[in-house]
This record gives C-alpha cells, sequence and structure tokens, in this order.
C-alpha cells in the first residue's frame, strides 16, 4: 500500500484525544433523592456497567473516526503491482511489446486482431506522464526494440506503433523481452513495467515458458500480458511446398509435395491451386480430417530454364497469410555429358563408355532425359569444345592432344567439370607431368598418380568400398536404409594416389587407399576414380547401387555452381557467395512487392563475392539480379507453427499479470492500467466509512441507558 498524501499520517496521534477523554474526564455524577435505597443501589450498579461499555465501544469508534478520516485524507492505494512499495509520486518506466508476428494476422469478430492489439498499446501510451519513459518492441523473428534507450517522447513513441507493420515471421518473445529487462533492472526509484500485447498462441508460448524461469525475473519489474482476439479462429494453411527432384530438367514432369493443414473441428475441403511464374497450371480438391495435416502429391513441368517460381495456394479464410507458400527452383536443359574413350587396339572394341552411357542415358533419348551423352575417341577431340558440355569424362586414356589439354583447363577453371576413369591403358608420369606439373596452378588431377593394386585378372583379392563421405552430393543417397549398399561392389584393381592437399577423399578401399577423390579447381570441379569405368577391374558397373551414383555424381557437379538458398524465414538474414571479377558488381536483390534494394556490404575473396541481406520481411519470391542476369532466386515462407492459432491458458504463464479487456464490457485498458500501475484508491470508500461509523457514534452516543427493572 501507498499513499497520495503521507503527511497526512501524522493525523494518526489524533487518536490520543478519545484515549485521553474516556480514561481521564469523568462527568460528575448528579444527587438524586429515591424513596427505596435497595432500588437506587441496584440502579446504580447496572447504571454504572452499561456505561463503561458504552463508553468503551464510543472510544474504540472515535479512535476508527480518526484513522478512517486521517487515510482519507492520506489517500491510501493497494494493488496487486510490485510498484505500489514504490512512492506514488514516483515516475514509470515501462516498455511495450507488441506482438506483430503473422499469427496476428487472423479476424476476431470481425476486426483485425493485429489492429486491435495496436489500439491496446496506444491505450498504455495515453497513461504516459511527463516524468514517465518508455520504448517500444516487437517480438516477431528476429524481434528487438524500436528505440535501444527509454525515451520521453510520447509522440515518437505513438508513431512506432501507428507505424507497425504486421509480418509474416514467427513469434520470439525472448528476443524483446529479454533487452527489455536489462534496460529496467538497474533503473531505481521508477515504478518498472513489461506490458506485452499478443494473442497468446500456445505454439509461441510454451516454448518460451518451459525454456525459461520467468520466476527468477527481477521482483521489482511488473509484467503485464494483454491478450487481444480471446478465442482461436477457425484456420486453414499449406505448411509444406518441396519436390524431391534432385535435378528439374525443361519440359520433364517432376513431382510436388504440398501439406495442407486443417485447424477446425470438423472435416474441410481445400481447393489447392498451382501457379508457376504468376500462370496457374494445376487445380485440385482434397479433403482434410480435424485437426489433421495432408500431404498432397501432383506433378507439373517447365518451359523455360534458370528459376521458376512455384506457388501453392488455397482459398482464403480467417487468415490469408499462411494461405499461400512459395518455392524457389532452377530448371536446367538436359545435361550435355562428352565421353572421351582410347582408340581401339587391333580387333577389339574399347567399351568403356557402355556402362556409363547406359547408366546416363539408357534409350539415348534427346528430348526428356537428364543426360545426353555423346561419346567421342581421343583423336576425334582435337577441335571439341569442351564449354558446349556440361560435363566431360575421360576414359582410361593413354596420352591427350595438348590443345585439348589446354581447352580442358580452362573449361574447368571457368566452372566446368571433369571425371577421370583411370585404367590399363594409363601411363602415370604421362599423366601427373601433362595434367598436373606442367599446368602450374591450373592443373587438372585432384591426386597424382602411382602404382597399379591387385589383380583384376585372378580376381583373387576383391577390395570394398569404405570410409564413403555420406554427406556428399554423390553418396547422400546410400545414407537412407533401402537405398543400396556399396560395400558389396568388389574393385580388383586399382592405381594407388596420393590426393593434393586441397582435395577431398570422397572414400577409401577396404586396406585405406584413397579410391575416389574430388577437387574444386577453379568455379569448376575434378573428380578421379581410381579404377576402371567398366567391368574389367570392378563388378561395381553391373550392380544397383552403380546408376544411383554416377547419376548423382554428375548432378552435384553440375549444380555445384548454383546459387541455392532453402528453408528461409521471414526476417532471417541471408548470406550467399557468388563468382565474380570485382567487388564493384552490383547485386540487387528484387522483393516479392516488386520493389528492388541494392545489396551492400560486398567483398570480394579469390574470385569469389559474399554478401548478406536482411531485406526478408515479406514472405514470396526473391531474385538476386547481377547487371541483366538473375543470378538466383530464393522463397520465404513463414513457419508453419504460426498457422496454429489455439490459445495458451494464462495460468501456465508464471509472473505475468494478466489485462484482459473484453469489447463493450468492464473497465478499459487505460483505466486498468491506471489501477494496476497505482492500485486502488480507497480514500472514496474511507470517506463512506466515515459516514456510517459517524452516524454509529451519534447514534450511541445520543441513546439513553434504559434502566433494569426489578422483577420484585
Amino acid at each position: 500500500m501507498n499513499f497520495a498524501n503521507p503527511w497526512f499520517l501524522l493525523g494518526l496521534l489524533g487518536i490520543t484525544i478519545p484515549i485521553w477523554l474516556h480514561l481521564y474526564f469523568k462527568k460528575t455524577p448528579v444527587l438524586k433523592d429515591f424513596p427505596s435505597l435497595r432500588l437506587i443501589a441496584k440502579s446504580v450498579e447496572y447504571l454504572s456497567r452499561q456505561k463503561k461499555i458504552r463508553n468503551i465501544l464510543l472510544m474504540i469508534i472515535r479512535i476508527c473516526l480518526i484513522i478512517i478520516a486521517v487515510l482519507a485524507l492520506a489517500r491510501p492505494f493497494v494493488g496487486q503491482s510490485a510498484g505500489v512499495g514504490v512512492s506514488s509520486s514516483a515516475p514509470t518506466a515501462f516498455v511495450i511489446l507488441l506482438d506483430n508476428s503473422m499469427s496476428m494476422g487472423s479476424t476476431y469478430q470481425g476486426v483485425s486482431v493485429f489492429n486491435t492489439a495496436k489500439a491496446r498499446a496506444l491505450d498504455i501510451l495515453e497513461q504516459m506522464n511527463p516524468s514517465d519513459k518508455a520504448t517500444v518492441g516487437f517480438i516477431n523473428e528476429p524481434g528487438g526494440l524500436v528505440f535501444p534507450q527509454l525515451t520521453w517522447d510520447k509522440e515518437a513513441l505513438k508513431q512506432s506503433i501507428n507505424n507497425a507493420k504486421l509480418t509474416s515471421a514467427g513469434t520470439d518473445i525472448a528476443s524483446a523481452l529479454l533487452p527489455a529487462l536489462e534496460l529496467l533492472v538497474p533503473l531505481n526509484g521508477y515504478k518498472k513495467t513489461i506490458y506485452v500485447v499478443t494473442d497468446m498462441t500456445e505454439s509461441a508460448w510454451q516454448p518460451f515458458v518451459d525454456r525459461y524461469d520467468l520466476n527468477k525475473i527481477d521482483k521489482t519489474i511488473d509484467l503485464v500480458i494483454v491478450p487481444v482476439g480471446d478465442t482461436a479462429p477457425e484456420n486453414m494453411a499449406v505448411t509444406g511446398l518441396e519436390t524431391d527432384a534432385s535435378v528439374i530438367m525443361l519440359g520433364r514432369k517432376i513431382p510436388l509435395k504440398i501439406i495442407v493443414a486443417n485447424y477446425t473441428n470438423k472435416k474441410q475441403t481445400a481447393k489447392i491451386s498451382i501457379s508457376i511464374n504468376g500462370e496457374r497450371r494445376i487445380s485440385a480438391e482434397t479433403e482434410v480430417e480435424a485437426n489433421s495435416e495432408k500431404i498432397c502429391a501432383l506433378e507439373c513441368a517447365f518451359s523455360k530454364t534458370g528459376m521458376n517460381h512455384i506457388e501453392a495456394s488455397i482459398q482464403n479464410d480467417a487468415m490469408n497469410l499462411d494461405d499461400q507458400r512459395h518455392l524457389a527452383v532452377r530448371v536446367f536443359e538436359p545435361c550435355k555429358i562428352l565421353l572421351v574413350k582410347p582408340e581401339n587396339v587391333g580387333n577389339t572394341e574399347n567399351t568403356d563408355d557402355i556402362f556409363i552411357k547406359f547408366a546416363l542415358n539408357p534409350l539415348n533419348r534427346s528430348k526428356e532425359n537428364i543426360f545426353i551423352v555423346e561419346t567421342r575417341l581421343t583423336s576425334e577431340i582435337t577441335n571439341t569444345e569442351p564449354s558446349n558440355y556440361s560435363a566431360v569424362i575421360l576414359l582410361n586414356q593413354r596420352h591427350i592432344p595438348e590443345n585439348f589439354i589446354k581447352k580442358l583447363s580452362d573449361y574447368v577453371l571457368a566452372g566446368g567439370n571433369l571425371i577421370t576413369f583411370l585404367g590399363d591403358k594409363v601411363e602415370p608420369d604421362w599423366y601427373n607431368k601433362h595434367l598436373s606439373d606442367d599446368l602450374g596452378g591450373g592443373y587438372l588431377l585432384p591426386a597424382r598418380i602411382f602404382k597399379r593394386v591387385g589383380n583384376s585378372v585372378s580376381k583373387s583379392v576383391g577390395y570394398q568400398l569404405t570410409d564413403i563421405d555420406l554427406g556428399h552430393p554423390a553418396f547422400s543417397i546410400f545414407s537412407k536404409d533401402g537405398n543400396g549398399d556399396l560395400s558389396r561392389a568388389k574393385i580388383y584393381e586399382f592405381f594407388q594416389v596420393r590426393p593434393n592437399p586441397t582435395a577431398m577423399l570422397l572414400c577409401r578401399m577396404s586396406h585405406g587407399l584413397p579410391g575416389i577423390i574430388e577437387e574444386k579447381r577453379g568455379r569448376g570441379r575434378s573428380m578421379l576414380i581410381t579404377f576402371t569405368a567398366n567391368n574389367r577391374w570392378s563388378d561395381w558397373p553391373i550392380k544397383p547401387t552403380w546408376l544411383p551414383f554416377l547419376h548423382q555424381a554428375v548432378i552435384s557437379m553440375v549444380t555445384a555452381n548454383d546459387l541455392t538458398i532453402n528453408g528461409a524465414r521471414p526476417g532471417m538474414p541471408i548470406t550467399a557467395t557468388i563468382n565474380a571479377t570485382d567487388s564493384n558488381n552490383k547485386v540487387v536483390l528484387k522483393k516479392p512487392d516488386g520493389t528492388s534494394e541494392n545489396i551492400d556490404g560486398l567483398t570480394l575473396t579469390k574470385g569469389l563475392l559474399h554478401f548478406t541481406t536482411r531485406n526478408t520481411d515479406l514472405s514470396g519470391y526473391y531474385e538476386l539480379i547481377v547487371g541483366n542476369n538473375i543470378l538466383s532466386a530464393f522463397a520465404v515462407n513463414p513457419p508453419p507453427e504460426e498457422s496454429r492459432l489455439t490459445r495458451i491458458n494464462l495460468r501456465k504463464i508464471p509472473r505475468f499479470i494478466p489485462l484482459k479487456q473484453e469489447v463493450g464490457k468492464g473497465k478499459s485498458v487505460r483505466e486498468k492500467v491506471t489501477i494496476l500501475r497505482d492500485g486502488y484508491d480507497l480514500s472514496g470508500l474511507a470517506i463512506w466509512l466515515l459516514i456510517i461509523l459517524a452516524l454509529i457514534e451519534g447514534f450511541i452516543a445520543n441513546k439513553p441507558i434504559l434502566k433494569r427493572l426489578s422483577k420484585n
């Protein structure tokens, strides 16, 4: 309890007056003559006892009158706020944390929950006195405070709330609450309060309550929660959109997986629309059970190469921010692969290319296939341009023309891909000299070649692939059970090699020597496989795991330079690296609303341009543009948990004082804020009690004492 006028409490000393009057001031008895002394004695004894009781009662009432009168003048306040222990004249320091996450975009009784929250925040600010100071923050991801320090500028605070925008981001209570506590804890002589204006979604608050012990927060700070939107509206949402295709080819259908969530208490029919680059392509309907999710599988094809925008949407409902989901994919033309096989010796036809050709394009189709494979003999490649191909595969070569080596080196350094299979025609000294040493910094092989190990004729000893790097895209498919066992393949003969210092060892042989090595050269990649591509030295080309390995290896190299950004959420910073010649490259970010912004803070390192952008508040499709070229694109989608609008029970949140406002009922938010800050004013109640006690005192003091009549 505190008092608006505490000096009036000195008036409590006045209670000594009725005590002194009752104890030391006695009336002089009046003598009267009565005929019967016996009756006089009994009457005097009875009257004396009755007067004593009445005098004590009057003394108590008069003491209470003085106490209540003093308290009424001192204006007592009582309440549940921690600030009631501070002087009532002390200023207030407070922080308003406004929830502008996606869940606030719903409507309650036809009114926007977010607009209601802004009105509540402004009501709280209206109670700000000139001596008070405050700041405003937001609890969307990544959250934070608008003003890093408390300010007395009331109009600036109002403006920050009026300008607040609803985002598609998730809720991050701690990101704003912790900085607010850091501001308030050191303050002394202030009433300190943090107001959180939110819709109380369980998906946001329950993890926060589970992670943080709110009871350890400074007890001098009031934590007040202002709920808006009492009831969770019925909501349906698109919570997932993805494709399992490792590479997407022009004109080839790919599978799409769309996840539709139904957060209502009855079965709903969702009308799904798939748009590609703004053009509606597919429509479908599906029924989703109450309070559940359903995966819908559809197929789509693309009519242009480069970056494409896929959008999955359903009909709008109480919250339309989660009724769409976006996906950015890159579409390639069929990858042209050049196989360079050795010359035929005698009447024996060389078959090094058969197993690769059959694995990549078994029907030799030029359309609706990922790979288009062309085979050239060593003598036919002099005038061949490697830049016309997505990858070049050298098969068991003895010697390669010098002019083609130079073309191949420039090709790899510029972003091309080279795969080299060894075999019985390989001369290690020639390989080391012409494909490593003589090219200086532009060498091609990721390892130096030494002697052959094993015997492919007798096949007495078979080596297995071990220490496989399952994190590499070429082998990641085998990390899942049921996708094949690489250890079943036998390698009977291979070359011993020594990887370069910067090369990656993708697998070893069972006795520890390197098996497959890859190294990044300039903007391209070079992979070395220490055995043949046919079944002379290994039975791997006839095993089921050969085809997926070869596909994944080529695809991983072709797509290695593609800038892919997945899983971006609103407000999340995006970091990327692109190939560049100088730091003056202008990188432009085109946002979903059609506006564009230049990305600053570019740094150039070894021909790579690194940049970071935080301009990802909107959900939708973003493009990164360098010059007139679309370098890459990415999609930003809201977190799926924000679509679950179930409210948490306020009793589950410790330390927070609820400040509910029902429309058209009870006290307003302004009145409740005043009561919370100052407590309930008891002076009015004290005056009424004073009047009642004064009437009772007058009645008792003036009521005559009735003499008890004798029964005799």
